[in-house]
């Protein structure tokens, strides 16, 4: 399965390269895979350039090229909420996903504005939205506790951050018309603690190759402790099988 399986592995907010995701990116590279490591909207010198909508195209390009190189399937591999847009991009067809690896699951813009951490943000880029405005303006981001101001555009802050917008995971996992294979690696050192397996796991269509996974790690370290977790499931999955 390794000559001819391509994986999209998709970095967490705010990241600068070498990605956390690195030690996977190597082992995989070493098992014969195929990979593209698209740097994402919500990359730090980026600060959400696009919208959450954009970000999927672009995460298809690389599936794109993946498959102009010879990838008769593709995976898309997503850390935080790079493991958000993998599961928003399979919701809209996600041309052909053949798995979803979610990894550290992040980014819940519904939790987040349930919490009230968003709301004051929310109320801003909804006015500045409303009247088009263009320019950046300070809004607040979140990332596992740490809260940061940013300069960003409204309308693409809010494709991101509105709690019944695109990147609602709930919303997402029900949306999946088709069933694929899905593996969710959770860390149990999580601050805060994620939301659990039936929070979007359990509303996705049912294949017989999902699994839901806690392991002993942080948020950052879950892809470096996963790696061989995540290739032996790879290594399960038969090209030809049906769902």
């Amino acid at each position: 399965m390794t000559r001819d399986c391509g994986v999209v592995l998709v970095h967490g907010k705010w990241a600068t390269q070498p990605f956390e995701h690195a030690p996977l990116a190597a082992s995989l590279v070493a098992q014969g895979y195929a990979i593209r490591e698209p740097v994402m909207p919500w990359a730090l010198h980026r600060r959400y350039d696009r919208s959450f909508d954009r970000a999927l195209e672009e995460l298809e390009e690389s599936m794109a090229e993946l498959r102009a190189a010879g990838c008769r399937r593709v995976i898309v591999c997503g850390h935080s909420l790079g493991a958000c847009a993998a599961l928003g991009l399979a919701a809209r067809g996600g041309n052909n996903i053949d798995g979803l690896v979610l990894l550290a699951p992040g980014h819940f813009p519904e939790r987040l504005a349930a919490q009230g951490l968003t709301t004051a943000s929310l109320a801003r880029a909804r006015q500045a939205f409303s009247t088009g405005e263009t320019h950046r303006i300070a809004l607040t981001d979140v990332n596992q506790g740490i809260v940061r101001r940013l300069r960003v555009g409204a309308a693409a802050w809010l494709s991101y951050f509105e709690p019944e917008g695109p990147a609602q995971w709930p919303a997402n996992a029900r949306a999946m018309s088709t069933s694929v294979p899905t593996l969710v690696v959770t860390g149990c050192q999580e601050v805060p603690h994620p939301p659990g397996i039936d929070y979007a796991f359990g509303l996705m269509p049912h294949h017989p190759s999902s699994r839901y996974v806690e392991i002993d790690a942080s948020h950052a370290d879950t892809p470096r402790h996963a790696a061989e977790l995540v290739r032996d499931w790879m290594d399960t999955l038969e090209p030809d099988s049906p769902p």
